[in-house]
C-alpha cells in the first residue's frame, strides 16, 4: 500500500511480507515524521508466525501530530544481500501515512 491513514500520537503496527529464496536474515523498519528536521529511527521487525510476515510497533510518542508519518524497510537475506523496499528504481522509496489529528474547536 503506497499510502495509509492512522491516528496521530497513537501506537502504529506495521506489517510487511518479505520473501527471499535464500531466506530472510532480518527486516528493519526505518521511519520518521515527514520533516527533514528529524532523523530516521530504526526498529527490528519480528516474525509474526505467518509465513514470510514481519511486524513492528511504532510507539505513539514517535508519531507527533505536527507532521504526517513516513516509513520504509531495510531487508537483509541470509547471503548478506541487502535491499530497501519500496524499491527506488520502481516507485517512491517510502510509504506515507496521513495522520488523523484531533482538531481543537475554534475559540
Amino acid at each position: 500500500k503506497r499510502s495509509a491513514a492512522a491516528p496521530a500520537e497513537k501506537p502504529l503496527t506495521i506489517t510487511v511480507e518479505v520473501r527471499d529464496p535464500s531466506g530472510v536474515k532480518w527486516v528493519h523498519l526505518r521511519y520518521r515524521s515527514v520533516t527533514q528536521f528529524d532523523d530516521y529511527r530504526t526498529l527490528p521487525m519480528a516474525p509474526t508466525g505467518r509465513p514470510n510476515e514481519f511486524q513492528a510497533m511504532v510507539p505513539g510518542e514517535h508519531i507527533p501530530a505536527k507532521w504526517d508519518f513516513m516509513y520504509f524497510f531495510e531487508v537483509m537475506d541470509s547471503r548478506g544481500n541487502g535491499r530497501i523496499c519500496p524499491d527506488l528504481d520502481r516507485e517512491t522509496p517510502y510509504v506515507t501515512v496521513k495522520l488523523q489529528r484531533n482538531e481543537e474547536p475554534p475559540r
